[in-house]
């Protein structure tokens, strides 16, 4: 019965399957010349890389029904624009079948100079020059459906930097440099907003977007005390125009777009300390992280709380203003840790990280605030702290055994969220409509859907060191 009606707009589960497969490969190689030249010693680099990379993605999806114990009995239809029937008169079809292929190639040069013995005056730019090419094996050839694509992306970024040693235990540095990012072959497939997909189980044909370019300045101080404690404090401020982000399509319910969303800012304070005495080695680093928006703009977001819809419940958008803080970005990370050694080749440690709770996607403009009714859930994370284990027992000058526990007390943490709506009853099962309608629409309840973090997991290996050493026996090449 259901075959003869729409699977589409009846099934409750949809089972996605997909296929990655990713190679990458690349050559580089530099010249260095050390030397005195016009009163100044210099420190020249030069070189010049070629990275390139191929992705085949597929995907296929198939209908079905939800139980109660949230698994999915299939049926025979599918996400192939025939079985599956039609979505609001359109043909129900989520197949990807894509390849794509990155090169990019770069040129770069860097020069340190040293003056007057105290300073350090560094000068370094790289040019990149990267071409991406996707190629539809559905739809190939172009065309409005066609994830056919062939894009050009160039930058020349500078930096600088300057340091002062006050003495031979205080150094002063300040620094400025450019980054860019060109989009990825997702990105680009998933760009026209009238074509929103749902990633990553879907792209669609796509608009250029641009490379997203970061400005980033910092300074700080690092010491050293009596030998055995040293420290550093410093300073960030990295403001990224035409950032990327995937926003919510304000057509269709549960697809986006990746589109350049003007200004974003990330600025911090970075602290951190070690000390060393007899067998013990303690340390400590600390970032207080500012990510915010820059740039107003009105997002989709159905399931915040303080869209503006005409009732709880039903799709909205919100308004983004400078100063809200990006989602997935923590504010606050610790980590603290101390090594030991019972004898000169082993080696036993303990590291600690705790990250600050983040705001879920969804939550652009920290505003959601769930009522128990038609949003549940807080709309962000709580803060964790995981800790890890190592050990290193050298054997020999070469060979080394070693071992490492993540999340040794297997802590059940988040590690990001995203708000959405949910179908599922307070029994397990799909309820297709919660809530009372409202006009002619029907509002959803919606919750804060939370991604887990690693459980407790371990590793052992064996490393081996290749020395070579030169005749002189001053310098010594090796590769693992």
């Amino acid at each position: 019965m259901l075959l003869r009606d729409e699977p589409a707009e009846k099934c409750t589960g949809l089972i996605n399957r997909t296929s990655t497969d990713q190679q990458n490969y690349g050559l580089a190689g530099q010249l260095s010349w050390l030397g005195n030249l016009g009163g100044a010693r210099h420190e020249f680099t030069g070189g010049a890389a070629v990275d390139a990379s191929r992705m085949d993605f597929a995907q296929t999806s198939q209908l079905g029904y939800v139980n109660p114990d949230r698994s999915i009995t299939p049926v025979n239809a599918f996400g192939d624009g025939v079985t599956g029937g039609n979505v609001d008169g359109a043909p129900y079809d989520t197949r990807v079948d894509l390849n794509g292929r990155t090169l990019t190639w770069s040129v770069f040069a860097s020069d340190t100079l040293t003056l007057a013995q105290r300073w350090h005056v560094t000068l370094a730019a790289r040019y990149n020059h990267t071409a991406l090419t996707s190629r539809d094996r559905i739809h190939p050839g172009g065309g409005a459906n066609s994830l056919d694509g062939d894009h050009t992306f160039s930058r020349l970024n500078p930096a600088v930097g300057l340091s002062f040693a006050a003495s031979p235990s205080l150094t002063a540095y300040a620094s400025y440099n450019e980054g860019s990012r060109t989009p990825s072959i997702i990105e680009l497939g998933c760009a026209n907003p009238a074509r929103p997909c749902r990633l990553p189980n879907a792209m669609a044909g796509d608009p250029p977007l641009r490379q997203v370019v970061t400005h980033t300045l910092e300074a700080g101080l690092h010491g050293r005390i009596a030998r055995h404690t040293n420290w550093h404090a410093g300073v960030f401020h990295a403001q990224s125009l035409d950032d990327i982000l995937f926003v919510a399509s304000p057509t269709v319910t549960g697809f986006g777009y990746f589109r350049n969303f003007g200004e974003t800012l990330r600025r911090g304070i970075e602290l951190g300390a070690d000390h060393r005495v007899d067998r013990w080695t303690v340390r400590a680093d600390y970032t207080l992280l500012d990510a915010t928006y820059r740039t107003p703009e009105t997002l989709a977001a159905g399931s915040n709380s303080s869209n503006d819809a005409a009732a709880a419940g039903l799709p909205g958008n919100i308004r983004v203003q400078p100063g809200d803080r990006l989602p997935l970005v923590p504010r606050h990370l610790l980590k603290l840790g101390f090594d030991y050694r019972p004898v000169a080749e082993w080696t036993v440690g303990l590291t600690m990280t705790a990250v600050s709770g983040v705001y879920a996607r969804g939550n652009e403009n920290n505003d959601h605030a769930p009522n128990g009714v038609q949003y549940l859930g807080p709309g962000r994370t709580g803060g964790y702290a995981v800790f890890d284990f190592t050990t290193r027992y050298r054997a020999t000058p070469q060979l080394a055994l070693f071992g490492r526990i993540a999340n040794l007390f297997d802590r059940r943490y988040a590690t990001a969220a995203q708000l959405g709506p949910s179908a599922f009853g307070a029994g397990g099962g799909i309820v297709a409509r919660p809530l009372p309608q409202v006009g002619t629409e029907f509002p959803l309840v919606h919750s804060t859907f939370a991604a887990p973090g690693a459980p407790r997991a371990g590793w052992v290996g064996i490393r081996y060191e290749f020395e070579k050493r030169r005749s002189s026996g001053a310098e010594a090449a090796s590769g693992t």
